[in-house]
């Protein structure tokens, strides 16, 4: 297969995919690791993809609008080990005794995570049918569904029916997913489904930190949930660009890298 063949179809898999890795790609194109490789650097530097740690994901472009809905269980299997670093240093900002929110994200279960890791005196607050079953055999954790009607999609539960029981608590940390952080529009989402619950925590919490892998930085989703000040800091991973960072600072947000 010639170099733009390979090309269009590590595009191709990627479209369809969200992610791929290296070993996979040897044997889908029937060619070595080092060609891969190449390709892989290649791709990156025309700014098509973003190599990871064993393969690669789709590449947002910055700034763009992405309307794409993606499922939870494909969400789940990109940028793995940037989503266990954020949570890594998400988890030191949490203390015992405290109400945490964590939201149906993918980034938030790796938190849910951490979480069991290392506490045994806590509330945890979820509208995620996967974080629950994470948390629900924790030691001294105190979990608290929202319920509300289910998507299999997200693994959560959505309506204004689960954000009833959250006007009687009192939350310290929301820790909040998103699809798109930027100062322009703020918090965006790929669906409309997700503002409704996602407002209600915050409404409901003293701090609001985001939690998001680098690739959302800068780019603006479909829906828009709140504006770059309702938030007090965002975790992020070590790609994260100084310029971006430097943006966020300078709006008032902290900003930690893993």
């Amino acid at each position: 297969m010639l170099t733009p063949q390979r090309h269009k179809e590590i595009l191709r898999i990627l479209e369809q995919e969200g992610t791929v890795k290296t070993s996979d790609l040897c044997e889908r194109l029937e060619t070595s690791r080092e060609t891969v490789r190449r390709d892989l650097e290649a791709l990156e530097k025309m700014e098509k993809l973003r190599r990871t740690h064993g393969g690669a994901v789709k590449m947002e472009k910055e700034g763009s609008v992405e309307g794409v809905y993606t499922p939870f269980r494909q969400r789940e299997r990109v940028n793995m080990e940037y989503k266990t670093a954020i949570a890594q240093e998400a988890v030191k900002m949490i203390s015992p005794g405290q109400v945490v929110a964590l939201d149906c994200g993918t980034t938030a279960l790796e938190l849910a995570k951490e979480i069991k890791r290392q506490f045994t005196r806590l509330t945890v607050v979820t509208n995620s049918l996967a974080i629950a079953n994470e948390l629900a055999d924790a030691e001294g954790i105190t979990l608290l569904l929202t319920g509300g009607i289910y998507s299999p999609e997200e693994q959560g539960f959505f309506s204004d029916m689960a954000t009833k029981i959250l006007s009687y608590i009192n939350i310290d940390i929301f820790f909040i997913t998103t699809c798109g952080v930027s100062l322009e529009k703020g918090i965006t989402y790929q669906r409309m489904e997700d503002v409704t619950i996602q407002a209600k925590l915050m409404e409901s919490s003293d701090r609001t930190i985001v939690i998001a892998d680098s690739t959302k930085l800068g780019v603006n989703s479909l829906v828009r949930m709140c504006g770059i000040e309702e938030i007090s800091a965002v975790v992020t991973d070590s790609r994260a660009s100084l310029e971006s960072i430097q943006a966020l600072e300078q709006a008032g947000i902290h900003v930690v890298k893993s």
